[in-house]
Formats: C-alpha cells, sequence, structure tokens
C-alpha cells in the first residue's frame, strides 16, 4: 500500500511525539511535530469547500491547536501507530464544525483526572479566569440542565468517541419535533456564517460570559478551553445517565 504519510523517517517522528505529547514535548519538539504534520494534513482528501489552500490550511492549523496541543495533557487516547490515521482524525474534526462556524469543538477524549491541563489553566490565568472557580460554575451549569440539553451535551457535543446523532438523541428522549429549536437555544448548533453573533443568547454563551468569556474572534483560544473545561465536567457528571 502507498504510503502518502511521507517518509518513513518523519512518519515515525509523528507517531513518537503524538505518542510522548501527554509527557511533554519542548519547543523544538513542537515545532518539529507541527512542521511534520502540516504536509501530511494538508493531503487529507476533504470536501471541495477545501480546494482552497487558505481555507484548508487553516482548518489544518485549527485541528493542530484544538486537538493536539491544547489537550496535550490531558489526553487518555490510545497510542498512535501508524501517521496515516491523522487523515480521519481531520475528516472527523472537519465534520464536527461542518454545522457552524462557532462554537469551537471540545475534544473527544476522556481525561485522565478532573483537573483540566496545565495548558488550561495558563491560557485561561493570562485571560483573567480562574480555573477552579471556572470548573465550579461549570459542575453547576451541568447539574442545572434539563434531561434534553444534559443528552445533547453528554451524548453528542461532548461524547466519549463517537457522537450520537442529535435526531437519534431526541428520539430516545421524546424530545418532539422542537428539538432543533432546543439545540440552537443550547447553542451546539448554528446557522452558517453565525460565528459569534447572538451566542451571548444561549445558554451556553450565558455561561460562557459568567465564566468571564468575551464572545470575540480574538478569544478563540481562551473560548475553547473553557468549552474544553465543560466537556470534561459533562463527562464526568455522574447525576445523569441519559
Amino acid at each position: 500500500m502507498h504510503d502518502n504519510t511521507g517518509s518513513g523517517s518523519g512518519n515515525a517522528r509523528i507517531v513518537e511525539y503524538w505518542n510522548r505529547r501527554g509527557r511533554g514535548l519542548d519547543k523544538k519538539e513542537w515545532e518539529d511535530f507541527y512542521r511534520l504534520m502540516v504536509p501530511v494534513l494538508l493531503r487529507t482528501k476533504l470536501p471541495s469547500d477545501y480546494n482552497d489552500e487558505r481555507k484548508r490550511l487553516e482548518l489544518v492549523n485549527d485541528f493542530f491547536q484544538d486537538k493536539v496541543l491544547l489537550n496535550a495533557a490531558t489526553t487518555t487516547a490510545g497510542p498512535l501507530q501508524t501517521a496515516y490515521a491523522l487523515h480521519s482524525f481531520l475528516k472527523n474534526y472537519e465534520r464536527e464544525r461542518r454545522p457552524d462556524d462557532f462554537p469551537p469543538q471540545p475534544p473527544d477524549e476522556e481525561p485522565a483526572a478532573a483537573e483540566a491541563s496545565p495548558g488550561y489553566e495558563r491560557l485561561l490565568i493570562e485571560a483573567g479566569i480562574d480555573l477552579a472557580r471556572a470548573m465550579h460554575s461549570a459542575d453547576q451549569f451541568v447539574a442545572d440542565l434539563d434531561d434534553g440539553d444534559a443528552a445533547f451535551l453528554r451524548s453528542h457535543s461532548c461524547a466519549d468517541g463517537k457522537a450520537e446523532p442529535m435526531s437519534s438523541i431526541a428520539e430516545r428522549t421524546r424530545m418532539g419535533t422542537a428539538w432543533h429549536h432546543r439545540a440552537k437555544r443550547l447553542g451546539i448548533t448554528r446557522s452558517k456564517g453565525e460565528t459569534y453573533r447572538g451566542y451571548e443568547h444561549t445558554t451556553i454563551g450565558r455561561w460562557l460570559l459568567a465564566a468571564g468569556a468575551r464572545l470575540h474572534p480574538d478569544w478563540r483560544e481562551e473560548v475553547a478551553a473553557l468549552l474544553m473545561v465543560l466537556c470534561q465536567r459533562v463527562r464526568l457528571y455522574r447525576g445523569r445517565t441519559v
């Protein structure tokens, strides 16, 4: 089989960096990791929307930030066997983003512990957000959700593994035909091009503001970190089985 991930040595270094990122990489290793991954990811077969090279590179950079760098210290994903698997990872990431320009999707992986990663902490502290308060606020937020909204987060947006379709969640929780409106009100679906506009009126948007976030493009990384914290708390919350 043809290996379109590049040289064998490059493939091996990608695998080694990926499997060791949770224990920490130094600056030069992160730079080498990024340099090796980008050409691999750029060759991924994606929808025609990404024929534009700039848009494709933006997706690749967002993937590296959200799924490789920001969750490095909390990932409990199994070891990577081949760099070829990165193509599937990027395709899944693109599908997660497709319905909405915002919010950025949190990671698919279960945290090893209740604490968020040092990377999250540094990012949020620099933004003036207290991590402990954010986690407590997220716990209260999750506890106050009704069963339908909790199911959407636990089984779809914050699912550990393959996300259950929202239509399936709506059917088994007997939401009726209004589930589209419920999902939009919660803040997990957005109309194309809406980005941050009006997000403060959603349930998650109000929580983000209460946690100290600004709903502005300059705050994309901080908002992503808070959403990752929220999803960690959703997956750890044992009060519901929906």
